[in-house]
């Protein structure tokens, strides 16, 4: 009897491994249930009024928008947040379950110990390794199940067992379900309208600012908003929706200065002032910019570039110059009406042009200049034809 007790205090190994394969599908059956209904289950069902109860009737299916956002802060932007968030989430509850049946045990507890690792050490601003954290804990036993596997019993061993038996799932088929989960989380994330607000933009300072105004719209998926130039001592009425980000010209970069929020409803707004942005501010363009990239790829698959059409088309490329007529510089505004359009084109390009500054492009012969007397892409303004495109002419010089 006290061998017996001695052997179970202080022997380096159990001295019965049965007792060990009985307590682990415990321990196992506990991480993976808690994840999956703990964690998983809250992501792929939101609820539709955060103040709301906690039943079916406030409940809808997709990831929230703060798990997105949160996903976007830690860096997980390639391909899109969106993408990166429902993977996780329905891995949490998908891999949460299978860890706790024990099917693709390992596999299962693999990508959980990565996303709580994700959690545990980078997510925290100063994460401590060795404190009292849930999701150190979590990420330590996800290691454990991971090197353990399923056990003595789990649907694994029992299929292992059978070798005569075809086993009827292939560990692709994890990947499989999670991505198509995450492909139909990602059609229910389009972020719904958002509110427009009534602002106005001033400097009161005696430094003119070079302004770019832009938010994406998730009904037309593509980014709106206009440049513009605010004179020193001016100001500018605007009214746009919440999300709008502002940004301003410094040293030939574009700085973010300013997230619109609803406080700023019927606000001035000084740019000559540092702002400093809230977490939520700077999540939000985070996002936003996200989707203005994804938009844009999907518009260059679309459409693609002039020179591939032009050369499917046969029609030859010409090198041609911008330049102004002033010596301080003038702000033109140029609208491209390529050839093989049939409706009126919103291409073109807005810019500070001087005597002494030249822009150089290439367009298809046919290509039609205009000369506009205000930004095009906010609808028909009045314009005039400056010049038609040739082969013949060459890197011929257009001042404006």
């Amino acid at each position: 009897m006290q061998q017996s007790f001695s052997t179970l205090l202080v022997s380096p190994a159990s001295s019965n491994p049965r007792l060990f394969q009985f307590i682990y599908p415990f321990f196992r059956f506990y991480c993976g249930i808690s994840i999956a209904l703990g964690a998983g289950l809250s992501k792929i069902f939101h609820k539709i009024d955060p103040e709301g109860p906690s039943d079916w009737a406030n409940l809808a299916p997709g990831v929230p928008d703060w798990f997105i956002q949160q996903v976007a802060e830690i860096g997980f932007t390639f391909i899109s947040p969106v993408f990166w968030a429902g993977l996780a989430a329905y891995g949490e509850f998908i891999g949460g379950i299978l860890i706790a049946i024990g099917l693709f045990t390992r596999l299962s507890a693999l990508q959980m110990a990565f996303q709580f690792f994700v959690v545990a050490f980078i997510w925290y601003s100063e994460p401590v390794p060795f404190a009292m954290y849930y999701q150190q804990l979590l990420f330590w036993s996800f290691v454990l199940i991971t090197a353990q596997g399923g056990g003595r019993y789990s649907i694994d061993h029992y299929l292992h067992q059978r070798r005569n038996t075809r086993i009827p799932f292939k560990q692709g088929t994890l990947a499989g379900i999670l991505l198509c989960c995450t492909l139909s989380a990602t059609a229910q994330t389009d972020a719904p309208d958002r509110e427009r607000i009534d602002f106005t933009l001033t400097n009161t300072s005696l430094k003119n600012r070079t302004l770019e105004i832009r938010c994406f719209d998730y009904n037309e998926r593509a980014r709106i908003g206009y440049g513009c130039r605010l004179p020193a001592l001016h100001s500018r009425h605007d009214n746009k929706p919440l999300g709008t980000r502002i940004y301003e010209k410094k040293n030939g970069t574009w700085n973010l200065v300013y997230v619109l929020s609803a406080k700023d409803r019927g606000q001035k707004i000084d740019l000559a002032k540092r702002h400093s942005l809230s977490r939520e501010q700077w999540l939000q363009a985070a996002y936003d910019e996200q989707n203005e990239q994804a938009a844009a790829a999907e518009k260059t698959e679309k459409n693609p570039d002039v020179a591939v059409v032009a050369e499917k088309l046969g029609l030859e490329m010409t090198p041609l110059a911008f330049a102004g007529k002033s010596l301080w510089g003038k702000q033109v505004h140029v609208r491209i009406q390529l050839p093989y359009l049939a409706e009126r084109s919103n291409e073109g390009f807005s810019r500070k042009l001087s005597r002494f500054k030249k822009m150089h492009v290439v367009y298809p012969v046919g290509t039609q200049i205009y000369l506009c007397e205000g930004p095009y892409w906010n609808g028909p303004v009045a314009e005039k034809l400056l010049y038609t495109v040739t082969s013949e002419q060459a890197n011929y010089l257009l001042r404006l």
